[in-house]
């Protein structure tokens, strides 16, 4: 709601007088849901919701995993394309097993108020989630109608945050924050998260460089970065610290 004045003025305009305007702000915040968008295999196939695609599974097979990108919405829009609503509990629950994994002194993931925060830049952050999904196959019984097929999330088992920089002369990303949970490990999920980002940052946001920074004693995601193409960069990282204050 909002109060103002009027009154005419010479050559018969409008003055309006905001000395007496007045803004009610009604407190109502916008609801906030979260969505996984454009999900792709880990070998960066489409995930197709045929029932032909899901076969029927056997009990050593490997656990279907998809990336998908996460992306937050307000007043309870939907995004476009192929997307699922996701629970916010699950993800904060699931960021805060993975993120203690990167790093000995994280003992938690961030917290929901952080993360609606970073999805809302959309334009500068990005962050992917890689799911166990398990799908539902409902065989109709009328003679017109055809299988269908339901996917459901079972489990957040990795994730990767993409930052994407615009300067002056050029775009550049940075990658963090990639990790997968320990016994899905060794299933190209890491992989595929990596390509994932990196075809974000090169192809669809022209970004010419990618960085990234590894602990010397990370052999094994060192090993994946150069088969990727990355090199080590003989440089030195300067860093500066906010002092811890009392």
């Amino acid at each position: 709601m909002s109060n103002c004045t009027k009154k005419n003025v010479k050559g018969g305009g409008l003055l309006i007088s905001l000395s007496l305007f007045r803004l009610v702000l009604v407190s109502n915040p916008m609801s906030v849901s979260f969505f996984v968008v454009d999900p792709l295999y880990t070998d960066g196939a489409d995930l197709l919701l045929s029932p032909d695609a899901f076969p029927e599974s056997k009990p050593d097979a490997k656990p279907l995993v998809v990336i998908w990108r996460l992306v937050a919405t307000y007043d309870n829009r939907a995004p476009q394309g192929l997307y699922l609503p996701i629970d916010k509990t699950m993800v904060v629950d699931a960021l805060s097993v993975l993120f203690p994994q990167l790093s000995t002194s994280s003992s938690t993931g961030p917290s929901l108020e952080r993360i609606e925060s970073c999805l809302a830049r959309q334009e500068t952050f990005m962050l992917l989630l890689a799911t166990e999904i398990t799908p539902h196959i409902y065989l109709p019984t009328g003679e017109a109608s055809t299988p269908r097929v339901t996917i459901k999330i079972a489990k957040i088992v990795g994730c990767l945050t993409l930052i994407t920089l615009q300067l002056l002369m050029k775009s550049r990303a940075h990658i963090e924050d990639l990790v997968v949970l320990d016994e899905y490990r060794g299933q190209g999920i890491g992989r595929g998260l990596m390509q994932r980002a990196l075809n974000e940052a090169v192809e669809v946001r022209d970004c010419t460089m990618v960085d990234l920074t590894s602990r010397p004693d990370r052999e094994q995601a060192r090993a994946l970065y150069e088969s990727l193409g990355f090199t080590l960069r003989e440089t030195g990282v300067f860093r500066f610290t906010k002092p811890t204050v009392g």
